[in-house]
């Protein structure tokens, strides 16, 4: 009976195309080499300047490009060959971290190359990002969707574990500047995979972008948003559930700290159970019946993630608390993978690229700011305060969007 049932789940596993396997590796073993590169910039800077104020223009400088260049990728994801462009941003996704390898091994490296190189790096990930999201719609049929997304998610979610802990043996172990190299190096397989073996049909061509043609996307997309409001709404959702939700988790070393009396091997259990739990997620959504209800399934993970923060907030027992990290990371992934989705299978194709960079820029763009809120806050009042408000802001405001403004429109 459990056999059969497995069986059903798995009756429309996107697994079973050869296009979206050879996809998910070359993703995941890129996002890999992102995560590593990621943990190991953070530690150059602090080796470097020893200073919080720079770390913050360091990250401030990285996830600036995606608020500004994630809608302007929307366009060209649409107006070109989605392939190509894909490809064409592996290859040059080689280069900054090839050349801070070489300025870090040669001991001539700065803190302004890191920032220049993480901006330049962070202008190809917002180009990238909402790219591959759309990609998959071109090499999977519509119904397998929502699980193919959630596979991508499963794969980020698990390089983001696997990364920090390569990152961590390598330098501890090996030297630091081999983070950079092993960055550059996994995007090649991915480059590799999508050059020779990913079929898709052609789209575009490469051509000169006139002005009126952005002019008309812009006009179409706000045409689309105005008659469909309810995608509008979940773009909204999204943007509140990146705000007041994912964005406090910037507050987990004072959650460590303050109210456990704890330090860096803490914080390590904790983030990992935030990966563990996130993994979870997105296995649970790949291995169950189809999600028929979407909006009421985001609902549902508004709510799991707001319990867990309650938890984080009011309960001081450490076993709990690992419980409700693992709490919060499985709703993470409940969350925008299903979001993602419903705004695919409800976009038509010519407008999709825009629609998932509005995605993006709900996701990600929103993180910076969010953080930022939250640790000015907890530097000015308490932490206890600060992770109740969020709480409040995030539940009553996505409840409002999501029961009450969605077909109502």
């Amino acid at each position: 009976m459990k056999n059969l049932k497995l069986n059903l789940y798995l009756e429309d596993n996107p697994l079973k195309i050869k296009n979206f396997r050879l996809f998910i590796i070359g993703h995941f073993l890129s996002f890999t080499g992102s995560w590593v590169q990621n943990i190991a910039q953070i530690w150059l800077v602090y080796e470097l300047t020893w200073s919080s104020l720079y770390l913050g223009i360091f990250s401030f400088f990285s996830s600036f490009p995606t608020l500004f260049l994630t809608f302007i990728a929307g366009i060209f994801i649409d107006l070109f060959d989605r392939k190509k462009t894909l490809s064409i941003i592996a290859f040059l996704s080689i280069f900054p971290p090839l050349i801070l390898g070489f300025l870090t091994q040669l001991k001539l490296v700065t803190f302004w190359h890191i920032t220049f190189l993480a901006f330049l790096s962070g202008c190809l990930t917002a180009l990238d990002t909402p790219l591959r999201q759309v990609f998959i719609s071109e090499i999977v049929p519509i119904k397998f969707l929502t699980k193919a997304i959630s596979f991508q998610s499963l794969s980020f979610n698990t390089a983001r574990v696997l990364g920090p802990f390569l990152a961590g043996l390598i330098i501890s172990y090996r030297n630091l500047y081999e983070c950079f190299y092993l960055n550059a190096l996994s995007f090649i397989p991915f480059l590799f995979f999508l050059t020779f073996f990913i079929k898709t049909q052609k789209q575009k061509k490469f051509r000169k972008i006139k002005k009126e043609e952005i002019r008309r996307s812009f006009k179409e997309i706000y045409k689309f948003l105005k008659k469909e409001r309810n995608i509008l709404t979940i773009i909204f959702s999204v943007g509140i559930f990146t705000i007041f939700g994912p964005s406090v988790m910037i507050l987990l070393p004072l959650i460590v700290h303050q109210l456990h009396g704890g330090g860096g091997k803490e914080f390590g259990f904790l983030f990992s159970t935030l990966g563990i739990g996130a993994i979870s997620g997105a296995s649970s959504v790949i291995f169950r019946k189809p999600i028929e209800d979407k909006v009421k399934h985001l609902f549902k993970a508004t709510l799991l993630f707001s319990v867990g923060l309650l938890g984080l907030n009011f309960i001081k027992n450490w076993y709990f608390t690992l419980i409700f990290c693992f709490l919060i990371g499985f709703s993470f992934t409940n969350f925008f993978p299903v979001a993602n989705s419903y705004l695919q299978e409800n976009t038509p194709d010519y407008l999709r690229g825009r629609i998932i960079s509005l995605f993006i820029v709900s996701f990600l763009g929103m993180y910076p700011i969010g953080s930022f809120v939250a640790g000015f806050l907890a530097d000015k009042i308490n932490l206890h305060i600060v992770l109740l408000i969020y709480v409040i802001f995030l539940a009553s405001i996505n409840t409002y969007l999501l029961i009450f403004k969605f077909n109502k429109t």
